[in-house]
């Protein structure tokens, strides 16, 4: 089999394996996710502990916080039956510090009965010696542990699954895994008894902890890796395609003025159009009279004559020198001036006027053109080519863009000539 008949056949395959994947639409961001902030502790650590909490208004009541604690209860070495019997009076604090500088991420606690020290982590590991330091530490905030029973002092970390545990012995482990099943068990049970709003919010909330602790992908995600996949098993075969796009333009850099016109209406292009001379980098095409040298601001055709303190250039450029021009299948056409002297300033003052503007708008609408209207770049449009037809097709899209761009070229022509005027007159 030919080579190309190989490459037809692989891809062919891989057509295939695409429109088997159905078509997701990627899910709504959570409102954390808007704000940016989905992987932040902080913001997580307040979430948990409002939805833990019996004194919020979330009309859970204490049901999250007694589903939380059989879960510890289920899950580690800790025993909280006798927690329980304290609910009435449990206090539920974020960040709380102590004499020591210590700052556990939840405290849950009856003050003088017991307490559970909680270290929350989402992306980063416990700092250096931090369970240490909080099991260490004389104080859980304020309150000395000395008021607490032994047996009600208890010190919980919580993570993703598949991260480091905690580093002190007296650490029990949980993981965010857990927390979604529980939740989620208690919302099940509820049978609507919760406030909508509230339902909802913990849900995104949820939603939230099992995307970024990667517990489970949606179908989005799950699309978007098979697809990456794909892309691993024919990346040789793409690479091969694309190395022989970039082939032909570079080849086609060379010769593009001619294979240009070989597209282009000789009525269009007449002796008053010109292409730059160094033509196998820059694509550039300008009228007589958008080249002025540098020494009288008399036209010219030779670019290096422009270079200089009063020497000006205006000319439409088509990216062929970019690689996404073939790779892409696209064709940017854009007015550009890239000289910085006094005659640009004022072509760029005159262009932006409202007088020039009302007679530039309805030819740029009609052509779908950008009106950039800096003192760079004052119009720009990209165009879709036809890839299977490389190189002619580009040509023959940048004859299209060429056309379309007639009329603009006779204003940029009399803003040129005002302009022009203007500088000399001063």
């Amino acid at each position: 089999m030919a080579v190309d008949e190989q490459l037809e056949e692989r891809f062919r395959e891989l057509r295939t394996s695409l429109e088997a994947l159905p078509t997701v639409s990627e899910p709504p961001k959570s409102i954390l996710r808007i704000l940016g902030s989905a992987r932040s502790e902080q913001e997580w650590n307040t979430l948990l502990a409002y939805y833990i909490d019996p004194t919020q208004p979330h009309g859970f009541e204490a049901d999250l916080l007694k589903s939380f604690l059989d879960t510890v209860e289920r899950e580690t070495s800790i025993s909280v039956d006798y927690l329980h019997r304290h609910l009435d009076s449990v206090e539920v604090d974020t960040e709380v510090s102590s004499p020591q500088n210590n700052r556990p991420d939840i405290v849950i606690r009856v003050p003088g009965e017991w307490f559970v020290c909680i270290e929350l982590k989402v992306d980063a590991s416990e700092g250096t010696q931090q369970t240490h330091r909080y099991i260490d530490d004389s104080h859980i905030g304020n309150d000395e542990k000395d008021e607490y029973p032994d047996g009600g002092q208890h010190y919980l970390f919580v993570s993703k699954e598949y991260a480091l545990d905690s580093k002190a012995p007296g650490f029990d482990d949980l993981y965010w895994r857990h927390l979604v099943e529980t939740f989620e068990s208690e919302l099940k049970r509820s049978h609507g008894r919760y406030p909508e709003r509230s339902v909802s919010q913990l849900r995104e909330f949820l939603s939230t902890i099992t995307t970024v602790a990667s517990m489970e992908d949606d179908e989005f995600t799950k699309i978007q890796k098979e697809k990456i996949r794909l892309l691993a098993e024919y990346r040789t075969d793409i690479d091969e395609l694309l190395d022989a796009a970039e082939s032909l333009r570079e080849r086609s850099i060379e010769d593009w003025p001619e294979l240009f016109r070989s597209h282009v209406d000789d009525e269009l292009w007449t002796d008053n159009w010109h292409t730059r001379q160094d033509h196998s980098k820059w694509g550039c095409l300008f009228r007589t009279g958008w080249y002025l040298d540098d020494d009288e601001l008399e036209p010219t055709l030779d670019h290096t004559a422009t270079h200089g303190s009063t020497g000006f250039r205006l000319h439409f450029v088509h990216l062929i020198r970019n690689p996404e021009s073939f790779t892409q299948g696209q064709l940017t056409f854009i007015l550009r001036s890239s000289t910085r002297v006094e005659l640009r300033d004022e072509f760029n003052r005159l262009y932006n006027s409202e007088r020039w503007q009302s007679r530039l708008k309805p030819i740029l609408d009609d052509a779908d053109i950008t009106n950039k209207g800096q003192k760079k770049d004052y119009t720009q449009k990209t165009y879709d080519v036809d890839q299977s037809g490389l190189p002619g097709s580009y040509f023959e899209t940048l004859a299209t863009a060429f056309e379309e761009h007639q009329p603009l070229a006779e204003v940029a022509d009399e803003i040129l000539e005002e302009a022009l005027a203007n500088i000399q007159e001063n």
